[in-house]
């Protein structure tokens, strides 16, 4: 019986890492899609975090992970001010739209340290955050079902 319900748990589990992981791509898609096709930036970002919370309420409904993507949604774009600052990438002028340290006080030199002095003007695209909360969930799908499977391997 025990080995009859970890075979169902392991099948659960692997069909939704499979489904969170095929849906983070169509997220992904759709705001490739939404970027370049210049729909209305806030209707974007209400439809892609609908998108991203759809996913996680069919897939997951853990409120640990819930938070955990939405922490990942907010730390995720931060993150990417020093590769933008240093130029290893960029988004499309009609995609950068999002300053999120444009009122941060002048001179600053741990900022300027880290992102140079222009840090003020760096732009990130304001619908990055609902692509991380996608790849934060399906991110937690495929360790749940990982843990699982290393669990069922380690006992054996």
């Amino acid at each position: 019986v025990n080995a009859l319900k970890t075979t169902a748990s392991t099948s659960t589990l692997r069909t939704r890492a499979l489904l969170a992981v095929t849906t983070t791509a169509m997220i992904i898609r759709l705001s490739e899609y939404l970027e370049t096709h210049s729909v209305a930036d806030h209707s974007s970002l209400v439809l892609l975090f609908s998108t991203a919370l759809l996913q996680w309420a069919m897939l997951d409904r853990s409120s640990v992970a819930l938070l955990a993507a939405t922490v990942t949604s907010i730390g995720g774009p931060i993150s990417e001010l020093p590769f933008v600052a240093h130029g290893f990438w960029e988004y499309l002028d009609s995609a950068a739209d999002y300053f999120p340290l444009q009122n941060a006080p002048p001179g600053n030199t741990v900022l300027e340290f880290v992102l140079n002095e222009d840090y003020q003007n760096l732009a990130l695209s304001g619908i990055t955050g609902p692509c991380y909360f996608a790849v934060a969930t399906d991110a937690i799908a495929l360790g749940r079902w990982f843990d699982l499977e290393k669990s069922i391997n380690d006992e054996a």
